[in-house]
């Protein structure tokens, strides 16, 4: 163990370190403050990203399925066409 001398037990401070601590404590605890707000406002964000995430892949799938249905119905139309074009120039023929 170490022992304490009279010189190690009473040290004087330096002069207007006292003020430096004050300051240190003000600095730290405001930061402490701001770092606090920050974590709480992304607490309450978090929430609301993963909201417009699901809308947005919500929207996503609906604008998929309609270009789905969509290339299904020109499909459709296409090979109607044809068929009708075929069966006209069956008639012209004749």
């Amino acid at each position: 163990m170490i022992e304490e001398t009279a010189e190690t037990a009473h040290t004087a401070e330096t002069p207007g370190s006292e003020t430096l601590k004050e300051i240190g404590e003000t600095v730290g605890s405001t930061l402490g403050k701001a770092v606090a707000t920050a974590n709480k406002a992304v607490a309450v964000a978090k929430p609301e990203v993963r909201k417009a995430k699901r809308k947005a892949k919500k929207f996503a799938k609906q604008v998929r399925k309609s270009a789905l249905k969509a290339k299904r119905s020109a499909k459709k139309a296409v090979a109607k066409a044809k068929k009708t074009a075929k069966r006209l120039k069956k008639k012209l023929r004749r």
